[in-house]
């Protein structure tokens, strides 16, 4: 994969992320049940992912050498 894929992918998974965080907290406000943890946690993953993957595909490395 090219550096511009990985970086992609991870925006895709960052828009992903929103768009689990905003249904596992809209909707247990709107319908008054309790939070549905593992969509927070699946949310919290799915941006440290992106973030790897924006890393890894950042022209500038030399921040991790």
């Amino acid at each position: 994969m090219t550096k511009e894929t990985l970086k992609e992918i991870g925006k895709l998974s960052f828009d992903i992320a929103k768009i689990v965080f905003a249904i596992a907290i809209l909707t247990p406000l709107l319908r008054d049940v309790g939070i549905n943890y593992f969509a927070i946690f699946g949310a919290i993953s799915l941006v440290v992912g992106g973030i790897i993957l924006i890393n890894k595909g950042s022209k500038d490395e030399w921040i991790w050498n």
